[in-house]
């Protein structure tokens, strides 16, 4: 493993447990609902929907950076529909809309170990090549792969899974830690 990979992939253990932890204590009833406030629904991301989301992501990456037969990311083409960017977070009371939370957070273990696996065979000189910003406006704000690896294994993962925290909150549930 090269130090870029090493940088990328010191979130692992990190992430897997912050997920593990901010799952705990939610129903299968609530895992798709949105908060209800005084007016109504409240607009945030419900966990089935920030997992999903994320998981789908690892797979993107690989693309994005020209990583060819990295295994184990194939998202359902169900998640894609529901949980790409830009995809509405949509309530569900009666689990019609999304698939289980035992679905979404196997895939989304899943996706990031394997995500994570294919980052460690990178060479540092694979992931300190620049991107082609020509090809996909989203990677334009990254110099690198590696830079692109960090973010997408390592903040993305961590900002969305931090919404979690309000959400709690919302449904009575504390703090994730």
């Amino acid at each position: 493993m090269g130090h870029l990979s090493t940088i990328v992939t010191v979130f692992e253990d990190r992430l897997m447990q912050y997920a593990q932890e901010s799952a705990k204590g939610i129903s299968d009833a609530q895992f798709a609902r949105l908060p209800q406030g005084s007016h109504g629904a409240i607009d945030t991301n419900h966990p089935a929907f920030i997992f999903g989301h994320l998981s789908v992501y690892p797979e993107m990456l690989m693309g994005l950076i020209g990583v060819e037969g990295a295994t184990g990311m194939n998202s359902p083409d169900d998640f894609k529909t529901l949980f790409l960017h830009g995809n509405p977070c949509r309530d569900d009371p009666d689990g019609s809309i999304y698939p289980s939370k035992e679905v979404i957070m196997s895939h989304f273990f899943k996706t990031y170990k394997a995500g994570y696996a294919a980052i460690a065979e990178q060479t540092d000189d694979f992931l300190a090549q620049a991107m082609d910003k020509s090809e996909n406006e989203f990677v334009s704000g990254f110099p690198s792969r590696g830079a692109l690896s960090a973010f997408m294994l390592g903040a993305h993962p961590f900002l969305h899974i931090g919404q979690l925290s309000a959400w709690r909150r919302c449904m009575g549930l504390g703090p994730i830690f």
